[in-house]
């Protein structure tokens, strides 16, 4: 099938902003969905000078394209040629209002420089200063120093001066001036002297690199560096904390109250920046009051006042997009699909049959279209769960996107090496065994984990690459997505499936022989459905009678009876005496 279908390039690899952002083909492969031209346009009006609302959270499960989203945005921010988003900008020329939009940035003035702030093992504070050190050095800004760097420098070398005269005699070898005069030097902010100091710094400090951000207010000092910039040709700066609910995951309980105050006062100083041009935004998984449930009182409302600083954006779950970027990446070409497309129109004809009116396609008109043709060679209902399994379980190195474009076992395009041009589709079970690390490592998910387990312990007692275990494999993706009303197990569902590969008589043996070894029970009560059953293995009946007959010898009527009785009863009775005289009964 590669003569025929190739994979679009740029979706082998996550994306990943700081190091990405210089990356042509990671622009020229981005394909815009709703959901992202409503954010570039969301946050192309926040540019404007009155404009306060500039903090901001995105939120959206794994493979949802977050960070390749604001790699897009942020390259436009920075005014890189807009003919490199080359699937961008005919969507955009289709809306006139984004379009102009547009047009008006690139005419305006404003050029906007993108901080980007990533890892969970630092403090807040260290990350945000950090990173913005390191965003000057890569763009070569270093020499727009704000004044707290050459404040910085003095102040260092005051204490050398004070606390530490050893060390102040060696830094006075090291440089070419009197004290007085290299102080004076940099309080002149001359870029010569604070570059000689910048190189003396490590031998007076066992190699470690002088870092003039330390000791200063985040919040000021990003305000003094953005104001520096505009010299260069900046307006402003852009802080994106890329994969922010990883720090939250890992730090959120030895944060302090001085990290969550450091945050909202960021953001409220960017919603107020002005013409400035001073931008947030976090990137989570989740909302932050997901990650703040058994915290103290005092940390709760700390990170629910952060949280109502920030404006919220979801990434909607719109799974017709979705399809519209899984064809895009699965690439048809021409003319050797119109060939096999005429060649195999009953195949495609019966599969239009099938799910023209099923549940899976019913959100938009069209859906159906792009997944049969589109997504070829995906089955449909792979078209269907592959997104929805990807948002539950996906993590940075297994999404929907490295599933269809990476190599490596289990993937699309190990199934396109193997297959000749026929019409033979990627059913579920290649889905699950593409995911099968990550469904192993969802411990605390509950129900995924049980399912994961139940079905592991069925497939070791089956054949691999048998059509039971494929059958297995699919009916456990059914349940860990759990949306019967779009999606059921049911025994007419798994011969839709795997039709077009086996024998109607094939797949009806198959799914008895799996009922009949008890891995699998055909509830007809409950809708007909189709339900894995992990067996013991133990004979329930003759495991009764052992316990009946090694009881048997033990246990009597009589003890059974006087042991039911709990009830101890007192009987009155007449006391009798006698009169000593007469010996006459008295009571």
């Amino acid at each position: 099938m590669r003569d025929m279908i190739s994979v679009a390039s740029g979706f082998q690899y996550s994306v990943n902003i700081g190091y990405d952002l210089g990356s042509d083909n990671k622009l020229k492969s981005f394909i815009p969905t709703k959901s992202a031209l409503s954010l570039l346009e969301d946050i192309l009006l926040s540019v404007n000078p009155t404009s306060s609302d500039r903090a901001r959270v995105l939120i959206g499960a794994y493979g949802k394209g977050k960070s390749h989203i604001v790699l897009t945005i942020l390259s436009i921010l920075m005014k890189r040629d807009l003919t490199l988003f080359e699937k961008l900008m005919p969507k955009i020329e289709e809306n006139p209002r984004l379009y102009q939009l547009i047009q008006n940035y690139y005419e305006s003035e404003n050029k906007i420089l993108p901080v980007v702030i990533s890892g969970s093992n630092t403090s807040l504070t260290q990350a945000f200063l950090l990173s913005l050190q390191r965003t000057l050095s890569e763009h070569d800004l270093l020499s727009a120093m704000p004044e707290t760097n050459y404040k910085a420098a003095i102040s260092v070398i005051k204490r050398w001066q004070k606390d530490f005269p050893e060390t102040f005699e060696k830094f006075l070898n090291g440089i070419d001036d009197p004290v007085e005069v290299f102080i004076d030097r940099l309080g002149n902010y001359d870029v010569a002297a604070y570059g000689a100091f910048e190189q003396v710094y490590p031998s007076l400090t066992a190699g470690s690199a002088f870092n003039p951000f330390l000791g200063f207010d985040v919040v000021e000092l990003y305000e003094s560096v953005a104001k520096s910039l505009k010299s260069k040709g900046y307006t402003g700066l852009y802080v994106v904390y890329d994969e922010f609910s990883k720090f939250l995951e890992a730090n959120i309980v030895d944060a302090s109250v001085s990290d969550t105050k450091m945050l909202q006062d960021f953001a409220e100083k960017c919603c107020r920046s002005g013409a400035l041009q001073l931008h947030l935004m976090l990137i989570s998984h989740k909302e932050i009051s997901n990650y703040i449930d058994k915290l103290p009182k005092e940390k709760t409302d700390g990170w629910r006042g952060v949280s109502e600083r920030f404006k919220h954006i979801h990434m909607n779950n719109n799974f017709s997009q979705t399809y519209e970027i899984i064809s895009s990446v699965i690439q048809h070409k021409e003319p050797i699909w119109g060939t096999f497309c005429d060649e195999h129109a009953r195949d495609f004809e019966a599969l239009f049959s099938r799910y023209q009116k099923h549940q899976m396609f019913m959100d938009a008109q069209g859906e159906i279209e792009t997944a049969i043709r589109g997504c070829f060679p995906l089955h449909p209902v792979s078209t269907f769960i592959l997104p929805r399994l990807s948002e539950r379980v996906a993590q940075n190195e297994r999404t929907l996107f490295t599933f269809l474009s990476a190599e490596g076992t289990a993937t699309l395009a190990v199934f396109l090496d193997e297959y000749e041009d026929n019409f033979t589709l990627v059913t579920p079970d290649l889905i699950y065994d593409y995911f099968e690390p990550l469904l192993k490592k969802e411990v605390y998910a509950g129900d995924i984990h049980d399912t994961f387990v139940l079905t592991s312990t069925i497939l070791n007692q089956i054949p691999e690459d048998t059509l039971g275990s494929k059958i297995i494999k699919t009916i456990s993706l059914i349940y860990i997505l759990g949306q019967f009303e779009r999606l059921n197990p049911t025994k007419e569902q798994i011969i839709g499936i795997y039709s077009g590969t086996y024998e109607l008589s094939e797949i009806e043996q198959a799914i008895s022989d799996l009922i009949e070894k008890e891995f699998v029970i055909y509830i007809k009560r409950s809708n007909d459905y189709l339900r894995l059953k992990q067996t013991s293995g133990v004979d329930i009946q003759q495991k009764i009678h052992d316990q009946i007959e090694s009881q048997s010898g033990k246990i009597t009527t009589k003890d059974v009876l006087n042991g039911s009785n709990f009830d101890n009863y007192m009987y009155p009775c007449l006391l009798y005496t006698s009169d000593a005289a007469d010996d006459t009964p008295c009571v």
